[in-house]
């Protein structure tokens, strides 16, 4: 379903998808900016004004100009998917209850490619390319960031397994959601209400415990390379502002893990609902 998605609206996806990596690496070189600037306050010297100005403009250019297409090419691509979707169901002769849940599914499908999508290219751009820069500061630090990668990995995993069984009965609860309003009994929606509550706090939660175990390598993370970096002689205030600020979007970056794991379990069950649209 993805695949046939992005087939079909590739060169507009590709357009936003090239603004977005334009923006992040102005994003991206931030820290190294905002330290030569520094230095150049410092020491009169350099080109660190130039290097600020010019990428931070450029950053922020491209941030606005995303902004301005996302709407135009998000919600056309909702509706086109939405009436294809439509007209298969009722070919099929599947009731409204699950066409109406099946049409709230798709706009979670349009969010990734909207935001999800361009979160997990940032968040692995920013992971690879923030450790990357730290080998030119200090090469300690890069494998610092790159020893946490693989055991961050492995929980997530657990957690992910765990998790697409939780989001296939939340879906399976939403497909019914009509019906139950429909049988005008203020008992049966109540249970219903409050099963479909139990297992969103379910999700909610296994997120949470995910993004509390991810911290505590993140917490290491920091911590080793603050320690590597009072360690290490003549170093400028410019490139301590640098570092830290690349030591801080690695950790950042960690926070998609969390939240990509959800919408995946989602998608990948929206996508077992409608595979017959897309087949």
């Amino acid at each position: 379903m993805l695949a046939h998605i992005f087939q079909s609206y590739k060169w507009r996806l590709i357009f936003i998808y090239t603004i977005n990596v334009i923006e992040e690496i102005g994003y991206l070189l931030i820290p190294a900016s905002a330290g030569a600037l520094i230095n150049t306050f410092i020491t009169g010297k350099d080109w660190g004004v130039l290097f600020f100005v010019i990428n931070y403009l450029v950053w922020q250019g491209m941030a606005t100009l995303r902004r301005i297409l996302d709407s135009i090419i998000f919600t056309r691509i909702y509706n086109d998917v939405v009436i294809k979707t439509i007209e298969h169901h009722q070919q099929e002769g599947i009731e409204v209850g699950a066409i109406n849940a099946r049409m709230e599914l798709l706009k979670q499908v349009v969010t990734f490619f909207e935001g999800d999508l361009p979160f997990l290219i940032n968040s692995i751009f920013m992971m690879f390319g923030a450790a990357g820069l730290l080998f030119f500061y200090n090469s300690n630090l890069m494998w610092v960031c790159i020893i946490i990668i693989v055991p961050s990995l492995i929980l997530n995993y657990f957690f992910g397994k765990k998790m697409e069984k939780v989001t296939h009965l939340v879906n399976n609860a939403y497909e019914k959601q009509l019906e139950m309003i429909s049988t005008g009994d203020l008992v049966v929606i109540k249970n219903y209400l409050e099963s479909v509550r139990s297992l969103n706090v379910r999700k909610s939660s296994l997120e949470a415990y995910n993004f509390g175990g991810l911290e505590i390598f993140v917490f290491l993370m920091i911590f080793t390379s603050l320690y590597i970096i009072c360690l290490t002689p003549h170093i400028s205030y410019g490139d301590i502002v640098a570092t830290y600020g690349y030591i801080l979007r690695f950790a950042y970056s960690f926070d998609f893990i969390p939240h990509l794991t959800e919408r995946m379990a989602t998608i990948r069950d929206i996508q077992k609902r409608l595979q017959d649209v897309y087949a």
